[in-house]
């Protein structure tokens, strides 16, 4: 089994939730001068705790190199893991979950899902939530606050996807 420990070589995100994403991105760029954030919003189904759950959210993303910024505005469905574990009156972005890269092939994702399953850690997400052999992009969130205070969410992508934004982390 592999630690959470042995995986810190591939961290590639600091990911802050937020309660309102305009005020995110200026505090972002004029407090942090974190600029070119690009924004998105997504509608998707995940297994949230073992359960198939809607999920709705906003996002901005900044890429520096390898690394990536994200901030996430809970909207809809499955968001219990944002608002329940940061107070979102507190600051306008509040410290959620690092991301680690899955490198290579599928066979490395299938490897971290076992090794997360053979660890006293829960998946608070996984997406997809019905995985197959054709997934490109796959990511899950795990509950680590009991070790670590924050989520950890890895994110695999198939190699043939390098130089796509939400994966930094694939080189040419």
């Amino acid at each position: 089994m592999v630690h959470i420990g042995d995986r810190y070589g591939q961290l590639v995100q600091m990911s802050y939730i937020t309660r309102d994403m305009d005020a995110a991105v200026a505090h972002a760029e004029a407090e942090l001068g974190i600029t070119g954030l690009t924004r998105g919003e997504a509608e998707i189904e995940v297994l949230s705790y073992g359960e198939k759950r809607p999920l709705a959210v906003k996002s901005a993303i900044a890429n520096a190199g390898s690394r990536q910024f994200e901030i996430i505005q809970p909207v809809s469905g499955a968001i219990g893991i944002y608002t329940d574990a940061v107070d979102l009156s507190g600051h306008i972005l509040n410290f959620h979950h690092i991301g680690i890269a899955v490198p290579g092939p599928r066979a490395e994702w299938l490897r971290l899902l076992e090794d997360v399953k053979a660890s006293e850690d829960a998946f608070a997400y996984l997406f997809p939530a019905v995985p197959s052999a054709e997934d490109k992009l796959c990511f899950c969130y795990v509950d680590t606050r009991r070790r670590l205070g924050h989520y950890t969410e890895y994110l695999w992508a198939d190699p043939s996807l390098t130089g796509i934004p939400a994966a930094p982390w694939l080189t040419a």
